[in-house]
């Protein structure tokens, strides 16, 4: 109680003057910081939803940002959805473009390896020069005018090499061997009017090696064929077209299984492409529509304290 008395009583003993010195430095001092900060009346906005702009980092930016997200997951599908903790369905992207990339590669590898023996297999079994010898008996055979008796002096004298064919094709003039298949006309007890439909690619092109053992027509060519029917002037051999494999040799029909086999891995790998593309669209349009979805749940939450919106919230 002293003391407060005290205080009082030296208050009491400050001159006026200085009390109005005081008051006026105040004063000063409060307008000068009223002019310098700006009036901005308190409202409901102050309440609302805003996007956090500082958020640092990669990982945060995807959470708020749906052209990221989508990009993201678009070059590395589940990625966002690992960046939002959704580990399921990351889970799911991550394993299907692993398991894509990996069959892709196994199959493209395993089908390469089985064309690389077709081709071995038909540059054993399969001569262009049987086939052109075949091809003068069949003209000659039936009369045909389409200047087989050029291509008969070409081929004169000469042997087919079944240890390794790809020294027949020095034999053969292949302009003139094609010329005549353009001019040949189909012979055989249901053939419709017409001439042969192809003539023989250059060695080593894919669609030599398709063409060998997909059509009746050069099967006159494998060596089988040719040692039973050509070599040794069969006589039950009528040299018809053959338009039904009637006539086909084993070796042929070898030809067509192993061609079978690494086209098939071809088309698998190729499909599985497909997944590959199809995984990345999924996973980017998942984390767009995503943090789109979060983004508005939040927009919606943070919105209650307006007059004018109410709250709605999503649970996933």
């Amino acid at each position: 109680m002293k003391k407060l008395m005290l205080a009082i009583l030296l208050i009491l003993s400050i001159p006026e003057s200085l009390f109005g010195q005081l008051k006026s430095d105040l004063q000063g001092s409060i307008t000068k910081l009223e002019k310098e900060t700006p009036k901005k009346p308190l409202s409901v906005e102050d309440f609302s939803y805003r996007p956090d702009l500082s958020a640092n980092g990669f990982i945060n930016a995807q959470q708020s940002s749906p052209g990221l997200a989508f990009l993201s997951s678009a070059l590395i599908p589940g990625s966002n959805q690992a960046a939002n903790g959704k580990w399921a369905r990351a889970g799911i992207y991550l394993a299907t473009e692993a398991f894509s990339i990996f069959y892709y590669i196994n199959r493209t590898n395993t089908a390469k390896d089985q064309e690389r023996l077709y081709e071995a297999y038909a540059n054993r079994e399969w001569s262009v020069l049987a086939y052109a010898e075949w091809l003068v008996n069949y003209s000659s055979e039936h009369g045909l005018d389409n200047n087989w008796e050029t291509l008969q002096a070409n081929i004169a004298g000469k042997s087919p090499d079944f240890s390794n064919t790809t020294n027949d094709w020095g034999k053969v003039n292949l302009a003139l061997l094609q010329s005549i298949e353009k001019r040949t006309a189909l012979v055989c007890g249901s053939c419709s009017s017409g001439n042969f439909s192809h003539t023989l690619p250059a060695y080593g092109s894919q669609q030599y090696y398709e063409l060998i053992s997909k059509y009746y027509q050069f099967e006159g060519g494998w060596s089988d064929f040719y040692s039973q029917n050509v070599a040794n002037n069969n006589p039950d051999y009528n040299y018809l077209y053959d338009n039904n494999g009637v006539f086909a040799s084993d070796f042929f029909f070898t030809g067509v299984d192993m061609a079978a086999r690494f086209n098939d891995n071809y088309r698998r790998a190729g499909n599985i492409l497909n997944l590959l593309v199809i995984n990345h669209v999924v996973s980017a349009l998942d984390a767009l529509f995503s943090v789109k979805l979060n983004n508005n749940r939040l927009q919606a939450q943070a919105n209650m304290f307006r007059a004018d919106a109410f709250s709605v919230t999503l649970h996933f």
